[in-house]
């Protein structure tokens, strides 16, 4: 599987899913995580479930990911079991 990094800008309310650092950005974005596309894709649909068209918080939105993370690892280590 090939998992990227998932960046926030909570100013802007953007989200970054890439394979590179956002050093180069002059916009500042903070680190939330790891996940492969589907699992991404997943994490956008909490998001849009959740809050709609309304601001996120970067702490909302970090628990929500280490949320989804935590679920996905779950079923991946059982499947494996």
């Amino acid at each position: 599987m090939k998992y990227h990094t998932i960046y926030f800008d909570d100013k802007n309310q953007k989200i970054r899913f890439t394979q590179s650092s956002p050093d180069d950005i002059a916009v500042s974005y903070n680190y939330i995580g790891k996940s492969t596309r589907v699992e991404f894709d997943l994490f956008i649909e909490l998001l849009w479930y959740k809050f709609e068209d309304g601001d996120i918080e970067l702490e909302q939105l970090k628990k929500i990911f280490d949320d989804l993370r935590s679920f996905c690892d779950h079923i991946k280590y059982n499947l494996i079991l």
